[in-house]
């Protein structure tokens, strides 16, 4: 998704391979319901470690994206832009709710909502919704468990880091619950707006369980 990662990493150039060209997310593997573990279990399937979490509830402010990433970083702008407005510019933590895999849906009908979590007394604070020229929402995301994995580096690489973690072999060998292979997924940009080059990127990805 080369698009929605530049919006999210400092507009700056994002995804050369992405979601949309390397095809389905979550590959072929089946998905069997296996026994919840408890919370903060750790899984290694290859060189990739997961762990059990419970995403949320989490305060957000958010900005449904509609149609192609490659106008997502003007929502991306206009969300932040909006939240700057409100004086919140400190200890916000920037947050994608991804809806729909590009590989089956069509570019013009693919869902993605900018987030911006804010503390709840914050929230609380602000203008009404109704109030704002743009359509934010007020909402709270989650809780929902979800296994939790963690990209690093390259944007370019986050594609084959979604194929590896919905390959669901390791869940079944070892017993557990399996992350669901179709969205939402929820990812929380921890490098920030260009807080970090490219390589350097990290990206917490959450699947919630099916």
């Amino acid at each position: 998704m080369r698009e929605y990662s530049q919006a999210v990493h400092g507009y700056r150039s994002g995804i050369p391979d992405d979601l949309a060209k390397a095809g389905d997310m979550a590959g072929r593997h089946v998905t069997e319901t296996g026994a919840t573990p408890a919370r903060d279990t750790v899984l290694t399937s290859g060189q990739r470690i997961f762990t059990f979490v419970e995403f949320g509830p989490l305060p957000v402010i958010s900005l449904r994206h509609s149609g192609t990433f490659r106008t997502l970083a003007r929502t991306w702008r206009n969300l932040i832009d909006y939240t700057d407005s409100c004086g919140l510019t400190q200890g916000i933590q920037l947050v994608g709710v991804v809806y729909d895999d590009p590989a089956y849906v069509p570019a013009e009908s693919l869902r993605y909502d900018a987030c911006v979590a804010v503390p709840e007394a914050a929230l609380r604070r602000l203008p009404l919704p109704a109030d704002s020229e743009l359509p934010v929402r007020y909402e709270t995301l989650g809780p929902v468990w979800c296994w939790r994995t963690t990209h690093r580096g390259r944007f370019g690489t986050l594609s084959e880091t979604y194929r590896r973690a919905l390959d669901t072999t390791a869940f079944q060998q070892q017993g557990v619950v399996a992350p669901c292979l179709n969205p939402p997924f929820y990812e929380i940009y921890r490098s920030g707006l260009g807080a970090a080059p490219d390589d350097d990127a990290r990206i917490d990805i959450h699947l919630p369980v099916a």
